[in-house]
């Protein structure tokens, strides 16, 4: 029989100390109960004898013992005294009934259950005496040692199986402990390993995103987070504003064009320009790469988006032309004074032919370098007027696209009604603008309902962009005053909704500068409608006014 120490030495093993000397104890006695109501029952005449009478009253003291000793501030081995008397009790029951002895399987089981061998051999020692304590033992017959020995070996042939078996038990769970102590360290050094690779992820300047199949952004270092506006906790979703454009000031990408789009449908991509328009209202010319970057955790193929921020360089690129025409502007007139003297001192009689000859080179090389300035002069163009003409049907529906998203976070259904094409000379980008931050702020102003759209010619033959919203809405004092810079409606400063007051009073001048007009109408909880007119294409900014 195996030697092991106490199994209190794991109060887990069964729960904690005291709610397994609870129940053993109790469910002997339970047990011990049933029996006494069905003797009660079958033979009346049992329960008048002192042996079992006796029994029952140890049996029912040691219950009441278990229940009111504090066994967690007791030595381990104290609970060991209760089997023991569970033993001497059965010993007295077994005298008026030699079949009770079968309940010492009761205690014996549980000294193996949480003892060691000496424990055991003292209960199976235990049970040899009660044994022999029935005066028709004493005689030490052969019938008598057999009976004995059967009830001593079953006895411990069940105790070695428990034993060996709380052991087992007992070394499985110090194996999944030390395990999952291996594993906790484990995940501690993947964790640090991790929050390395990310710090250094994070330090590198250059935008990068790994993008899993859908367009979905796995994850993105500072760089792009920043550039992007991106919630550091949830990256599906930005903060606000990043728009992407093919060109400076040009279309906006609709969202299957997007660099996270296309790398989530598998698209390769080399040192291609992009535009961003962030939110602080910064141009940033990028140069996009989506290179793949091997299967994920599911065996699905990831892209890695590359964004190298080129919006210096590009500033310098646009900023040459002008550049150049000033310093050629500048260098201009200083060369025409010479010119102009030089042509004084040929022409006149105080020279010597030598000095005559100079003057000539003088002004030779003076004539050569403003023509090149001319030629430079010439061949610069300006490049501000950005001006051309566009589809403004197109425009509504890219702007409904890029915002569909957020509607439906916000449980607004969009109904469009676009009568296309329509036609305008002017600034895309800008009039997009307009349009994108009237749309915004019927999404961020309304908790429910439908936003309506309608883009169409009308009447006098211009074209025309509604947006109504079933939003909180304004007095009639607010949208009288709704373009002055920094006024923010009542209802809105209530709401404690952010914004800075500037984005109408922009629209309004971006509108009237394209010789259209703006309005808004409004009722408190009922809505804001807005309305854009611009001059059609092909026609003076006042017709039809």
């Amino acid at each position: 029989m195996p030697t092991t120490e106490s199994r209190w030495a794991d109060s887990q093993l069964i729960g904690t100390r005291v709610r397994s000397v609870w129940q053993w104890q109790l469910i002997f006695t339970f047990s011990v109960v049933v029996i006494t109501v069905a003797v009660g029952v079958l033979d009346v005449g049992l329960l008048a004898t002192p042996g079992f009478l006796f029994g029952i009253l140890v049996i029912v003291i040691a219950s009441i013992a278990t229940l009111v000793t504090p066994w967690a501030r007791t030595p381990k081995h104290a609970a060991f005294v209760l089997p023991v008397v569970d033993i001497v009790a059965i010993g007295f029951l077994s005298l008026s009934q030699p079949s009770l002895g079968y309940l010492w399987v009761f205690p014996i089981a549980w000294v193996a259950t949480y003892y060691g061998t000496l424990e055991i051999v003292s209960s199976l020692a235990a049970v040899a005496l009660m044994n022999l304590a029935d005066p028709a033992h004493w005689d030490f017959s052969p019938g008598v040692i057999v009976e004995l020995l059967i009830v001593l070996l079953a006895l411990a042939f069940l105790a070695i199986t428990i034993s060996v078996g709380a052991q087992r038990i007992r070394a499985f769970r110090a194996l999944a402990s030390n395990q999952a102590r291996r594993l906790a360290t484990t995940v501690e050094r993947v964790q640090s390993a991790e929050q390395r690779v990310n710090t250094v992820f994070d330090s590198i300047s250059v935008a990068l995103a790994r993008i899993a199949p859908g367009g979905e952004i796995v994850s993105a270092n500072s760089a792009y987070r920043a550039l992007y506006s991106l919630d550091t906790q949830d990256l599906r979703f930005p903060v606000g504003g990043a728009v992407e454009y093919s060109a400076f000031r040009g279309r906006a990408l609709a969202p299957s064009e997007t660099a996270a789009a296309r790398a989530g449908r598998g698209e390769l991509v080399d040192q291609e320009r992009l535009w961003l328009f962030d939110r602080s209202g910064t141009w940033r010319a990028l140069n996009l790469s989506i290179r793949s970057s091997g299967a994920n955790s599911i065996g699905e193929e990831t892209f890695v988006v590359e964004l190298e921020d080129l919006t210096v360089v590009s500033d310098a690129q646009r900023e040459a032309p002008q550049a150049t025409r000033t310093i050629a502007h500048e260098l201009r007139n200083p060369l025409t004074a010479i010119l102009g003297h030089a042509d004084l001192l040929i022409e006149g009689d105080s020279l010597t032919p030598s000095q005559r000859d100079h003057v000539a080179i003088i002004e030779s090389a003076s004539e050569r370098m403003l023509t090149l300035i001319q030629g430079i002069l010439t061949q610069s163009t300006d490049a501000d007027d950005l001006r051309a003409r566009f589809d403004t049907a197109q425009l509504v529906a890219a702007s409904i696209e890029a915002f569909e998203p957020a509607a439906s976070a916000a449980s607004l259904t969009i109904d469009a009604v676009i009568a296309g094409p329509l036609e305008v000379d002017g600034d895309e980008f800008r009039l997009r603008q307009v349009v994108d931050n009237i749309i915004s702020n019927a999404i961020k102003y309304s908790d429910r309902g439908t936003l309506r759209i309608a883009a169409a010619v009308d009447d006098d033959g211009w074209v025309a962009v509604t947006i109504a919203d079933e939003g909180i809405g304004m007095s009639s004092d607010d949208v009288e005053r709704v373009f002055t810079p920094y006024f923010r409606a009542q209802t809105v400063q209530e709401g404690g909704v952010p914004g800075t007051g500037l984005g109408m009073g922009i629209a309004r001048d971006i509108v009237e500068s394209h010789g259209g007009s703006i309005t808004v109408e409004s009722a408190l909880g009922r809505g804001t409608t807005v309305t854009v007119r611009l001059p059609a294409a092909g026609r003076g900014e006042g017709d039809g006014l």
